[in-house]
């Protein structure tokens, strides 16, 4: 396939990455980050990158049914993270090639932890500790969307924070 349109797809779900983080509801946030990691499933797998394919797929799951919780009752049950977070070990253990392919399964975890909380402060700050090891991870699969990517959730993550943690605080 064609390494731009690859690239592209990855480039396409940056844009659903930053816009999720500019949300102010939890659930707007949630249902914009989850078009974004559908994205990079594909993108991921286009370069045959399957941890991270298969995280993301993972990723989505764990947003949709937190999306859900609110208004289902079989997405309350409290099981639910610890369930996503061995879907993410065990599936790393079937895709780990190299060392790099435990980046994103640690990644991963946190992510499961963030949009798991209620409030979207404590998402923000728990997102930002993924970022250097999703850089490092798409440094050695070559994707050049998922490095642009990495720094742009870091930049926009931080205006996030400072937007809505910072100087919404200063206004109470």
């Amino acid at each position: 396939m064609n390494p731009i349109l690859i690239q592209g797809i990855g480039f396409l779900a940056l844009i659903f990455v930053i816009l999720s983080f500019q949300k102010k509801e939890r659930v707007t946030l949630l249902l914009v980050m989850f078009v974004g990691l559908l994205l990079f499933v594909l993108h991921y797998s286009l370069l045959g990158a399957w941890t991270g394919a298969l995280m993301n797929l993972i990723e989505a799951g764990v947003v949709f049914v937190s999306f859900k919780k609110e208004t289902a009752l079989w997405a309350k049950k409290s099981f639910w993270p610890y369930l996503f977070i061995v879907a993410y070990v065990l599936t790393g253990a079937l895709t780990l090639k190299s060392v790099p392919d435990i980046f994103p399964i640690i990644a991963q975890i946190f992510g499961a932890i963030a949009v798991w909380q209620k409030n979207p402060r404590t998402i923000r700050f728990i997102i930002l500790v993924p970022r250097p090891l999703w850089f490092g991870y798409n440094l050695i699969v070559g994707s050049y969307a998922g490095m642009v990517t990495e720094i742009v959730i870091l930049l926009s993550v931080f205006v996030s924070i400072v937007r809505f943690d910072i100087l919404h605080q200063a206004e109470k």
